[in-house]
């Protein structure tokens, strides 16, 4: 069970409800963004989780359009009237509903991936136009909250994450917290940008990292992976 995390401002930040991919909810004076929406499979689970926690998602923040991140988009913005707001480089992926499978990491998901563009049908989803395309950054202040997104590109090209407070990094695929000791993502399409991306979340003096699978990453340990992969 992953903790509701709360900022020394008062916003809480945690987990809707188990999915496959982690789907956070930011609130603050009771208004509430989700970040990513999991796959349409999990469209019940999800509905569940919001009436009965009486959550309204004003905005739904898109750390990247893979189908496991981006399925429930059109959704939640034609039942809930909730904004889309997505990285440029994500945005006519999002209004196809079709986003290209990255590149393995490692042998055996660089096979996967293989694999994985010879069926693209499979990792289709309802297509949804973005309401706040942004290139660089986007203030969420509109939406009651002291927070950003960045631009953080590497897992893909318009790979985003969303900053609050510089406490807490909602960083979707860009690292990885299932297996102990290894954050570093199965996939991503440049392993170089990604680690100029590390160091940008770095920067930012966050000091919990919460990916779009698994528990949340230490400061500590993205720092000691960061100098481990810049070395080699």
């Amino acid at each position: 069970m992953m903790e509701q995390l709360k900022t020394a401002g008062g916003t809480d930040v945690y987990r809707l409800t188990p999915a496959r991919c982690n789907i956070f909810v930011v609130s603050r004076y009771n208004r509430h963004i989700l970040v990513d929406t999991g796959i349409s499979f999990d469209r019940s689970r999800i509905e569940s989780a919001l009436s009965r926690k009486g959550i309204l998602p004003e905005a739904v923040v898109l750390t990247h359009t893979h189908f496991d991140h981006a399925g429930n988009a059109a959704w939640l913005a034609r039942e809930y009237g909730a904004e889309i707001i997505v990285q440029y480089a994500e945005g006519e992926f999002l209004a196809a509903g079709d986003t290209p499978i990255p590149s393995g990491t490692d042998n055996f998901t660089k096979g996967l991936s293989g694999i994985g563009k010879r069926v693209p049908l499979v990792f289709k989803y309802e297509p949804c136009l973005g309401d706040h395309v942004f290139v660089t950054t986007f203030d969420l202040n509109r939406y009651g909250l002291d927070g950003y997104v960045i631009h953080t590109p590497g897992h893909c090209e318009g790979q985003s994450a969303v900053i609050i407070e510089n406490e807490i990094a909602i960083v979707g695929d860009s690292m990885i917290g299932i297996y102990p000791g290894k954050i570093f993502p199965p996939f991503a399409d440049d392993t170089k940008e990604l680690l100029r991306s590390w160091q940008k979340l770095l920067d930012t003096g966050c000091q919990t990292f919460l990916p779009g699978h698994g528990n949340k990453i230490t400061r500590e340990a993205l720092e000691a992976e960061y100098r481990k992969r810049n070395k080699n």
